[in-house]
């Protein structure tokens, strides 16, 4: 029977893992894509308004307005492939008082980098549990306010600027140090000096994407103001 139930304990696990591994890189993919499509603010509204009609299957309608009903099905797929990701992580995390207690002491004791970037990845995931539901709720309830004006309107007058910014940085760091996680934990780099490579890259990748992400904000004020 013990047998039994450690078997059936590491097929969870495993199951656990891989859900865990894909709905994040599925994520990941999606947040850099997202915001690449964001950032066409830097290229003018007309540009990020046809990024946005395009999004909306305008090009399938007569009139070019498209379906706005579908950003809402996107956001609605998003937070749930989120949920996915965030039960599948949760058993993970140090819940408990004396789990956190010991992965302090072995933090103080061994300097080791990838526990590190465990802890962060930890963090920024809390911070994202509680933003990015309010993110989807304001893209997704009001659909047709997606583009250059609506956006900008959103961000500045009506303050959404104060979640977008934390949101940004802790999406940006978590989905990169989740992307090099993915790859050591499915042994796609085993070399130390690959390692290394991958681990400079993680940290250009986020400072790329920040960066890109805080002038597309600055990017929606004149329109905003206009």
């Amino acid at each position: 029977m013990t047998a039994k139930l450690l078997t059936d304990a590491k097929r969870w696990s495993a199951r656990l893992d891989v859900g865990q591994s894909l709905s994040g890189a599925l994520l990941t993919i999606f947040l850099w894509t997202h915001l690449i499509l964001v950032s066409s603010i830097l290229l003018g509204g007309d540009a990020m308004d046809f990024v946005a009609r395009n999004m909306e299957l305008a090009f399938l309608t007569e009139n070019g307005h498209g379906y706005p009903w579908v950003v809402t099905v996107i956001a609605i797929g998003i937070g749930a492939l989120a949920v996915i990701h965030m039960l599948s992580a949760l058993y993970r995390l140090p819940l408990q008082v004396k789990q956190r207690l010991a992965l302090r002491n072995h933090l103080q004791v061994v300097q080791h980098g990838d526990t590190k970037l465990w802890v962060w990845q930890a963090v920024t995931g809390v911070v994202i549990m509680v933003l990015l539901p309010v993110h989807l709720w304001l893209i997704g309830s009001d659909p047709i306010s997606v583009g250059a004006v609506g956006s900008a309107t959103r961000i500045w007058i009506d303050h959404a600027w104060v979640l977008y910014i934390p949101l940004l940085l802790a999406a940006e760091i978590h989905a990169a140090i989740g992307a090099y996680r993915v790859v050591i934990k499915w042994g796609l780099v085993k070399n130390l000096d690959q390692r290394e490579k991958l681990r400079r890259l993680k940290t250009i990748f986020s400072l790329v994407f920040i960066s890109v992400g805080m002038l597309s904000l600055a990017a929606f004020w004149p329109h905003a103001a206009g």
